[in-house]
C-alpha cells in the first residue's frame, strides 16, 4: 500500500514539470531559427520524460489492479485453497468441472444429502441466533399498588396505633360521675427483613454469551425478590419475612373490634361463592373507609363471581367504559387481581374487601442491592442481591376477609 502511494505521489510531481516544459516548447516554436539547437535538445528531454512517465503510469496502473484483487497480499498456498474451494463449489452447486464444462446431470453421481438430518448436511445449515431472550411471566400480588408504602433509614419503624376511644357518659345537673376511662395506645413496630439470593454464573459465560447475562440475570432476581415480598404481604408469617394480613387470627365476635385480628365474614354457601355473602362481606365495612375500597382475590375467583346468576341474568358484572375497555369491579368497587390470594374452596379465605392505604403498610429500608463477586469461588462470578422490606397491618377493622363456608 506504501509503494503504491509513493508511486502515485511521483506522478503527481512529475506532471507539472511536463506541463510547464510543453509551454517552453509551444513557445520557442515562436522563435528565431538561430534556437533551434536548443529547442532541439528540449524537446529530447521532454520526450525522454514522457516516456519515464509512461512506465511509472504503467506500474502504478499495475499495482492498483494488484490491490483490487481478492487475493491480493495472500500466500501461495492460500490462493490454491480459494481456488480448491472454488471448484468444489461449481462442482455441487453447478456441475462444472475442472475443466471449465457443464457436466450432464444425469451423469452426476452426488451421495443424497438433506437438511433435516444433521450428518447428511444438517450441521451445515446454521440457524440465525436472535439476540432476544423469550421470557415467561408470573403472576404476583400487587400488594405495593394499594397499599401504604415508606421508605426509611432504621432497620424498624415504630406506628403509633390509635384504636380506642374516650369514655363518655351522661348525667343530670349539677351531677359529676367520677373519672372515666383514658383511650389506650398501641404501638406497631414493622421490621424490614431480609430478601437474599446468590445466583453462580461462569466467567466464560459473561464474556462469551450473544446476549447481556448479567443484564438478565439481574432482571430475574429482582422479579423474583419483588414476587417472594408480594406473597408475604399476603401470607407471610411474620418470622423474618412480613406479615400477611392473611394470617392474622379472626375476631372472637363478629363486629367486635379486636386489636392483632381481622374480621371474618362467613359467606354463606359452601364450598363455593354466594353473591349474599359478598354482599354481606362489603356491608361489614365500616362506612369511614367504604370511599377507598376495593376487592382482592384470585382471577379465578373473580372469574366465579360473574358466573353467579339469577333466574334469568348475571348478578355481578364488569363495567364497560366508552372505549369498549371492560373495567373490573364487583358492587361498585374495583377488583385487583391477586395470585397469593386462596381460590374458591372450603374454608378458604378466597376474598378481601378494604381500604388498604389505610389497612396495610409496606416499609421499604434499603432497595434492591448487588454485589458482584468474581473472588469467592475461582472461575465463577457470584452475583449476591439483597433486599430488605417488611410489612404488616396497620389498621384492623380497615379490611374484611370473606371465608368461604365449609
Amino acid at each position: 500500500m506504501s509503494e503504491f502511494a509513493e508511486i502515485k505521489g511521483l506522478v503527481e510531481k512529475i506532471n507539472p514539470a511536463l506541463v510547464g516544459l510543453r509551454a517552453d516548447i509551444d513557445e520557442l516554436k515562436t522563435r528565431d531559427p538561430l534556437d533551434d539547437e536548443r529547442f532541439k535538445k528540449q524537446a529530447e528531454y521532454v520526450a525522454s520524460a514522457m516516456e519515464k512517465l509512461q512506465e511509472v503510469q504503467a506500474k502504478a496502473d499495475a499495482v492498483a489492479a494488484a490491490m483490487d484483487r481478492e487475493d491480493f497480499g495472500k500466500s501461495a498456498d492460500e490462493k490454491r485453497a480459494d481456488e480448491s474451494r472454488k471448484q468444489a463449489s461449481d462442482f455441487f452447486r453447478k456441475g462444472i468441472t475442472l475443466d471449465g464444462k457443464e457436466r450432464d446431470k444425469a451423469q452426476l453421481e452426488i451421495r443424497a444429502m438433506s437438511t433435516d438430518v444433521n450428518p447428511d448436511g444438517g450441521f451445515l445449515v446454521r440457524p440465525d441466533f436472535v439476540n432476544k431472550v423469550v421470557g415467561r411471566d408470573f403472576e404476583t400480588s400487587p400488594m405495593r399498588e394499594v397499599s401504604e408504602v415508606i421508605t426509611g433509614g432504621a432497620k424498624s419503624i415504630e406506628l403509633m396505633i390509635d384504636d380506642d376511644e374516650a369514655v363518655v357518659r351522661r348525667i343530670g345537673e349539677g351531677a359529676s360521675g367520677g373519672e372515666t376511662d383514658t383511650p389506650d395506645i398501641g404501638l406497631k413496630v414493622i421490621v424490614a427483613h431480609k430478601y437474599e439470593a446468590a445466583p453462580k454464573v461462569t466467567i466464560e459465560m459473561v464474556q462469551d454469551a450473544d446476549f447481556d447475562v448479567e443484564g438478565w440475570l439481574g432482571r430475574k432476581v429482582s422479579n423474583k425478590i419483588t414476587r417472594t415480598e408480594n406473597a408475604d404481604f399476603v401470607n407471610g408469617t411474620g418470622v423474618n419475612a412480613a406479615r400477611g394480613f392473611l394470617t392474622l387470627p379472626a375476631w372472637a365476635s363478629a363486629g367486635v373490634y379486636e386489636r392483632e385480628k381481622i374480621e371474618q365474614v362467613n359467606m354463606g354457601a359452601a364450598a363455593a361463592l354466594d353473591p349474599d355473602g359478598l354482599i354481606e362481606v362489603q356491608g361489614s365495612l365500616h362506612e369511614t373507609y367504604q370511599p377507598g375500597a376495593s376487592w382482592l382475590m384470585h382471577r379465578t375467583t373473580y372469574s366465579k363471581a360473574l358466573q353467579l346468576k339469577g333466574a334469568d341474568q348475571y348478578h355481578f358484572g364488569p363495567v364497560l367504559l366508552k372505549d369498549g375497555q371492560a373495567q373490573t369491579t364487583m358492587l361498585g368497587k374495583s377488583v385487583r387481581f391477586m395470585a397469593d390470594m386462596p381460590t374458591v374452596a372450603a374454608n378458604a379465605l378466597a376474598v378481601a374487601y378494604g381500604d388498604w392505604r389505610m389497612g396495610y403498610t409496606i416499609y421499604d429500608r434499603v432497595g434492591v442491592i448487588v454485589l458482584r463477586d468474581p473472588y469467592s469461588a475461582h472461575g465463577f462470578i457470584t452475583y449476591y442481591t439483597t433486599k430488605r422490606t417488611g410489612g404488616d397491618v396497620t389498621s384492623y377493622d380497615a379490611i374484611k376477609i370473606g371465608k368461604v363456608a365449609a
